[in-house]
């Protein structure tokens, strides 16, 4: 294993530094959380992708709020109730994070960047992570999770190249900025093979709420008629665009995402 750097927050996870070269980046830091257990057992693990990492784990890195991602699957895992999970975040991007998101043009978005960025998790990270930790590599035991434009570019992610990821955690979409090709991704994508889909959204997300609500119940409604797709849609009410939003609903998702015993 590398020499990673120990972070000490309310849960004790490594973190490290590599280039993304699809986006021209000379340096982003990676997390990486271990379950408990890992270091004791033989064990592999599924893993979880995840963005925005800089608000996954610490409160004191954050820039607006903590999802307490390590805490819960912490939580889980010393009840008994979980093996757990692998979760590597991925620091975004500061200004870039609109861009790097979007697979498409749209409002604010002028030239999108997320296919580039879905490369990087595909090529680069996702080998990189496979080689040095025990992990369960294949599509079924890897997911792909994030809110808002992280969760835009995890429902891209997820549905393009769902080859590489069976499991997505798209939590308060916001697909109204390119909703067209939304449901064109849907409709035209054969997901037989099988997808576990994890979709959640308050009812008072941001200031377009009424957007939010409308566009994530159509996704839901085509999603439910695919073939191979496993969904759990999730209305919240009364629930804001915001990260403590998001951690309140994260042990669920986790848990239909990774369903104990498979």
């Amino acid at each position: 294993m590398p020499a990673f750097k120990k972070y000490y927050s309310r849960c004790h996870v490594l973190t490290f530094n590599m280039p993304i070269p699809q986006l021209g980046v000379k340096s982003r830091r990676i997390w990486i959380y271990l379950p408990p257990g890992y270091r004791e057992n033989e064990r592999r693990y599924p893993v979880l992708y995840m963005h925005d990492g800089q608000n996954l784990f610490d409160r004191s890195t954050s820039y607006c709020g903590e999802w307490s991602v390590g805490r819960s699957i912490n939580a889980m895992v010393k009840s008994g109730t979980h093996t757990g999970a692998i979760v590597v975040g991925i620091d975004n991007g500061g200004p870039a994070r609109g861009s790097e998101y979007s697979p498409w043009k749209g409002i604010d978005v002028k030239k999108p960047r997320g296919e580039e960025y879905v490369q990087f998790i595909i090529n680069n990270l996702k080998p990189f992570i496979d080689i040095n930790l025990r992990t369960l590599p294949d599509r079924k035991n890897t997911g792909i999770a994030g809110s808002s434009a992280g969760g835009i570019i995890s429902f891209y992610a997820a549905v393009k190249h769902h080859d590489v990821f069976g499991i997505a955690g798209i939590f308060s979409p916001s697909f109204w900025y390119s909703w067209d090709n939304v449901q064109a991704l849907i409709k035209n994508t054969d997901l037989s093979a099988g997808m576990r889909i994890y979709l959640d959204i308050g009812t008072c997300e941001e200031d377009r709420p009424e957007d939010y609500l409308r566009c994530a119940i159509s996704a839901s409604e085509l999603f439910s008629k695919k073939k191979g797709v496993k969904l759990k849609f999730i209305v919240d009410e009364g629930a804001p665009h915001h990260e403590d939003a998001w951690a309140r609903r994260f042990p669920d998702a986790f848990r239909y995402m990774y369903p104990a015993g498979n």
